[in-house]
């Protein structure tokens, strides 16, 4: 049975102490590529467009995950999704990826959540997949871009609320900063 959203809290974290208890969070050998020092993660943290999360599940730490804004202002970015090995294969990924979807739905002119991951990460782009992003044909910075763009009520031109007109997928992303581009990448899930 797949678990509930309602059953994870994301917990924003800031101070460097918070993130160096993240690391107890393990991950299999096969997926120790796709992780990020914490530390890194820190640093990164301080940029105005990034939230990084802690995942709590029963009051457990159970994994983190980073969420930007764009330059583009209805852009948001998924990364760094990772659950303990302890606690994969639950359904835990899903359901952070889930919460952040509804809660990225809820602000003020979102249009799509992007998901990063590298091109070899096989359980994120099956994670992704389960949620309904679409994969870009293109690279982004050597990731895979999966995105989920929402669906607007159209107006009778056939754009939506917010003149964007809904079929168009061509939709151009907008390169982040520089510093969120780093030798290593994301890790991913269960």
């Amino acid at each position: 049975m797949p678990m509930s959203k309602s059953e994870i809290e994301l917990i924003e974290i800031t101070g460097l102490r918070e993130f160096l208890a993240l690391n107890v969070i393990r991950v299999k050998q096969r997926q120790r590529r796709f992780t990020k020092n914490v530390v890194l993660s820190w640093m990164q943290s301080r940029h105005p467009a990034v939230s990084f999360y802690r995942v709590d599940w029963q009051g457990v730490l159970v994994g983190y995950v980073m969420l930007i804004h764009a330059q583009e202002p209805t852009q948001w970015i998924i990364e760094r999704l990772t659950i303990d090995q302890e606690y994969q294969r639950q359904g835990l990924g899903y359901a952070v990826a889930d919460h952040l979807i509804d809660m990225v739905h809820g602000f003020e002119n979102s249009e799509m959540v992007i998901a990063r991951y590298e091109p070899e990460n096989i359980a994120a782009r099956k994670l992704f997949d389960k949620l309904k992003f679409k994969v870009q044909d293109e690279l982004f910075r050597d990731r895979h871009v999966a995105v989920l763009k929402f669906e607007f009520e159209d107006d009778e031109d056939g754009d939506d609320e917010d003149g964007i007109d809904a079929d168009d997928d061509d939709h151009e992303l907008d390169d982040d900063e520089e510093w969120l581009d780093d030798e290593d990448d994301e890790d991913e899930e269960d």
